[in-house]
């Protein structure tokens, strides 16, 4: 494994996420999200935890990179968007269970896995697309 490949796949990978993350809950859907404000944790609690979230997107990151370099390698940004894609698929999954047991409104859940995609997806794009160049430098 060429690891300062998988590291700058994971780093690029991990700022992406993080800065989507920030751009779609905390401004494209900031509106949608205080409508069900009830069910989070305080602003001031969430800040307070934050560094909890940014080690989330550091494990989705390094998941991501760890699944394509194992897998997906060779297969450019078509495999990195095809693993977004199943990897996405795998957590509307998880979302509808939750829906199930936890109030939160069908809204929500439909425009999270839109942005799931999308995140996933530019996931894809990006990694693959390192792997890609990489290998043919």
């Amino acid at each position: 494994m060429n690891w300062k490949r998988f590291f700058i796949a994971f780093v690029v990978a991990f700022v992406f996420m993080f800065f989507w993350g920030w751009l779609y809950n905390g401004v494209l859907l900031k509106d949608v999200l205080a409508q069900a404000q009830s069910l989070f944790r305080p602003r001031e609690e969430i800040m307070g935890l934050f560094h909890w979230i940014v080690i989330g997107d550091a494990g989705l990151a390094l998941s991501f990179v760890m699944i394509y370099a194992s897998a997906f390698a060779g297969g450019g940004i078509a495999a990195g968007v095809r693993l977004g894609i199943m990897l996405e698929i795998l957590a509307v999954s998880a979302r509808c269970a939750i829906y199930a047991t936890q109030p939160f409104p069908a809204k929500l859940l439909v425009l999270a896995s839109i942005g799931g995609f999308i995140e996933m997806i530019g996931t894809g794009v990006i990694v693959g697309g390192i792997y890609k160049l990489k290998s043919n430098a």
